[in-house]
């Protein structure tokens, strides 16, 4: 299974073409977390029509994916990850740390990103770039 980070979603609704190409040839199944749909919602403004139908598609695009929800153990991993990229002085976004341990405390090793740099300092993930 592969897990979708905000970007990639982001880029599937805007039809970008690298992705389009990569899931195309992809055979694996399609997950993401209820943290992605949180963050994709944070750039909706709900009272912009403009925006209707980018609610739509995320809705549509979610009722077919595995979605994650936070655990208790995904916001310990959460953590972990966290501190240790500071120790390190890496740090990501805090929600991309929640992202990263949702996916990996459901199995979930591969994410396919957009944004490959805010990953691939999370030794435990397979970052997938397009």
């Amino acid at each position: 299974m592969i897990g979708l980070d905000t970007s990639a979603i982001i880029d599937i609704f805007k039809g970008e073409e690298r992705i389009k190409n990569f899931l195309e040839g992809n055979k694996e199944p399609l997950a993401s977390t209820i943290i992605n749909y949180l963050e994709l919602f944070f750039g909706i403004n709900p009272q912009n029509p403009k925006h209707i139908a980018e609610v739509k598609y995320y809705d549509e695009l979610f009722k077919g994916l595995y979605t994650i929800g936070l655990s208790i153990e995904a916001c310990k991993e959460a953590s972990k990850i966290f501190w240790t990229l500071k120790k390190e002085g890496r740090i990501i976004e805090q929600f991309d740390c929640a992202v990263a341990a949702c996916f990996l405390t459901n199995g979930i090793t591969k994410i396919l990103t957009g944004n490959p740099d805010h990953f691939d300092r999370i030794n435990q993930l397979e970052v997938i770039s397009y």
